[in-house]
Order: structure tokens, then C-alpha cells, then sequence
């Protein structure tokens, strides 16, 4: 029989010897949002909304929607514009690991702005290079945004509680990308892909224009604070705070008086 340290408790097993469910229960999930995580959650929710949104609308309605603008163009045409997201996305995650995450952010709810724009115009003007050009803003926005608010979520808490933290973004992210998809397939087929790709264009919109503004006013508020406080700093020294005109005792008369 297997010995055990003293100070510790054997480990409760069934009459077979095993684990009771020991397999089963380690597959749980264990969801876990901090305060701190949920208010760093708080301020990048709008834009982790968005980018996870228009991801979904891309993957899902991209091949219908490119059939839509361009009848006529190639049957790849479809797919390639969600490759288009995707390779876009993953060197952006590179790219901005070095930022800080807020920053990252913010770049990427900015530039999901344009994307949704450009597919709406895509609508209008019947242009392909708009579909893929937005698709293109699209990829640079999901990748700082889940750079920057992955990291500005996960480094809020402390290491026994990033697991459950993590598990709790990722639900967040794929019901933003499931559920809006889910509504523009039911969209359209009661109103056309049409009117379901405005809708959904338009929400992702007013979602990153929610996030820009959340995500701006920390930091304009941070940039505020050192100035305010250099006013209001006191003076460390007598000769700081004479007047210019003012001259500063001679450093060799002081060494003279003091030997």
C-alpha cells in the first residue's frame, strides 16, 4: 500500500481503488469573474462585442453577402473574404502584444468603425474591393481588441482565479459571436440579407462607437491627473520657489562658511 506523508489526507477512493469521477469532474467548468475583472470586463465589453460580432457575421452570411455585391465574381469569393478576417487578425495579435492593453483596445474598436461602414457601402455601390477592404479592418480590429481586452481582463486578477476569469471572457465572446449570427439568419429569411446585413452592420457600429468613447475616458482623465498634480505639488525647496530674479547663493561661499 502506497504510503502517505504525514500532514496530508489520503485521497477518498471507491471499493475499486479508483477515483470516484476524478476524470469527470476535472472537465467542469469553473467560471469565476473578479471584481477587478469584471470592471476591466465592463469597460472593453462593447468592443469584445463587436469584433467577436462582426467576426460572426463574416463566418457565417460573408459567402451570401459576397454573392450578393458581386453575382457574377468567382465562387472562392465567398470564403476568401472570412480568410481575408482571419490573416489579418492573427499578425495584429502579434503586433500589438507590446502595447499596452488599453491602448490595443482602443486602436481596434476604432477601426471596426470603418469596416462596418464599408460593408454598409458595399451595399450601395455593388463593390467587392469594399467587402474585403472592410473585411481587412475587421481582421486589424478583432486582433487588438482581443489583445488588448484579453489582457487587460486576465492581468486584473491573480493566478488561482485566471483560469475561471478566462473561461468567463470566452463565453462572453462566443455568445457575441453566435447569437447576433444566430439573428441576421433569422433576419434574413424573413426580410432579405439585405436588411439583416445593415442591421448588423449598423449595431456593430453603435457597439464600437460605445466602446471609442468608454475606453477614451480613462484615458483622458489619466492624462489630466500629471498635470493636476504638478500645480498643486508643494515646493521642496526654499530656492524652488523664489522668484526668477532671485539669485541662488554661490555653492563655493557655502563650502568657504562651512569648513
Amino acid at each position: 500500500m502506497q504510503s502517505v506523508p504525514a500532514g496530508l489526507t489520503p485521497p477518498r477512493t471507491s471499493p475499486s481503488g479508483r477515483l470516484p469521477f476524478a476524470a469527470l469532474r476535472s472537465t467542469r467548468p469553473h467560471l469565476a469573474l473578479p471584481s477587478a475583472a469584471a470592471h476591466a470586463l465592463l469597460l472593453n465589453g462593447a468592443g469584445v462585442v463587436a469584433v467577436w460580432a462582426l467576426g460572426g457575421f463574416y463566418s457565417s452570411l460573408g459567402p451570401g453577402f459576397t454573392r450578393l455585391i458581386s453575382p457574377d465574381g468567382p465562387e472562392y469569393a465567398g470564403g476568401l473574404v472570412f480568410f481575408t478576417l482571419t490573416a489579418v487578425a492573427a499578425p495584429t495579435v502579434y503586433f500589438t502584444r507590446g502595447m499596452r492593453a488599453d491602448v490595443s483596445a482602443l486602436l481596434g474598436s476604432c477601426a471596426v468603425i470603418p469596416a462596418a461602414v464599408l460593408t454598409l457601402s458595399a451595399l450601395y455601390l455593388a463593390d467587392p474591393v469594399l467587402v474585403f477592404t472592410g473585411a481587412a479592418l475587421a481582421g486589424f480590429g478583432f486582433g487588438a481588441v482581443s489583445q488588448g481586452a484579453l489582457r487587460a481582463v486576465v492581468d486584473s486578477v491573480p493566478a488561482r482565479e485566471k483560469g475561471g476569469t478566462l473561461a468567463s471572457y470566452y463565453v462572453l465572446s462566443y455568445l457575441a459571436m453566435s447569437l447576433p449570427a444566430i439573428g441576421a439568419g433569422a433576419l434574413t429569411a424573413g426580410f432579405g440579407l439585405r436588411a439583416a446585413a445593415l442591421a448588423h452592420a449598423g449595431r456593430v457600429a453603435v457597439l464600437a462607437t460605445l466602446a471609442v468613447s468608454t475606453l477614451t475616458a480613462p484615458l483622458r482623465s489619466r492624462r489630466r491627473t500629471p498635470s493636476a498634480d504638478a500645480h498643486s505639488r508643494p515646493a521642496t525647496s526654499n530656492y524652488a520657489s523664489a522668484s526668477p530674479d532671485t539669485t541662488a547663493p554661490d555653492s563655493s561661499v557655502l563650502a568657504t562658511h562651512n569648513r
